[in-house]
């Protein structure tokens, strides 16, 4: 009950997944490229860019290993689903994964997008079904567990939020957006102003300049909790 009343009176609003604090952003248009144990490695597509510092304020997506290669027909349906999220048309795409995940659930990328356009629908227990399915897979990228995390914390499920998110550093340190989301998972939910401070610090180092954490550390540092539950959006 505090934690709502504290939400209102602040007016955090909750990110979604077109909408970030000024950092990198899932685009669902493009995959989330996860590897599988069982797909060799030459017959995968190429990675997409990592997400640096220097970039991390960029609409891309993490670099991740080589996802399991799809049979042509398989690909082709993939790849239409890409093309529905891209034209704005994420219940075409939604029906198309959705087969797409049961033919070949081995392919981790579609339980990916899958999990997250659930996600954007508030379908929360189905997002984190898909998302935890698509985790399973051999090294799940920063960006991944990046979702995951925000699929927990908006679950109110906020042990395994900041545990995903601590893995998605610990796969890439230089991954911004995980530190910002846990610096507000501590700072909001977790009431751990000390290691918010440290993961918004730590995220600045990687990002740069960003006025409102720069502000939010402040109000830490001057220990203002009220202040300090101004509006936090999560980043992708």
């Amino acid at each position: 009950m505090r934690i709502v009343e504290r939400l209102i009176r602040h007016g955090l609003m909750v990110a979604s997944l077109l909408a970030t604090a000024g950092c990198a952003m899932l685009p669902l248009a493009e995959p989330i490229a996860v590897k599988d144990s069982k797909a060799a490695a030459a017959s995968a597509p190429a990675a997409p860019p990592v997400v640096t510092a220097a970039s991390a304020k960029s609409p891309v997506v993490a670099a991740a290993p080589v996802a399991p290669a799809l049979p042509p027909a398989a690909q082709q349906q993939f790849e239409q689903a890409r093309r529905s999220l891209a034209a704005g048309r994420p219940d075409e795409a939604e029906r198309v994964l959705s087969q797409l995940t049961q033919s070949h659930p081995e392919f981790a990328p579609a339980h990916a997008h899958l999990g997250a356009i659930y996600r954007k629908a508030g379908k929360l227990e189905e997002a984190v079904v898909q998302l935890e399915q698509a985790a399973q897979a051999d090294s799940p990228p920063a960006q991944l567990m990046n979702e995951l995390g925000i699929a927990y914390r908006e679950s109110g499920k906020f042990a395994q939020a900041r545990e995903a998110y601590e893995t998605a550093i610990g796969t890439d340190p230089g991954y911004a957006p995980a530190h910002l989301n846990l610096g507000i998972l501590l700072d909001i939910y977790l009431w751990d102003g000390a290691a918010a401070l440290a993961a918004y610090e730590r995220y600045l180092a990687l990002a740069g300049a960003d006025e409102k954490v720069s502000k939010w550390i402040v109000e830490l540092r001057n220990r203002r909790p009220p202040q300090a539950m101004a509006s936090r959006k999560e980043a992708r």
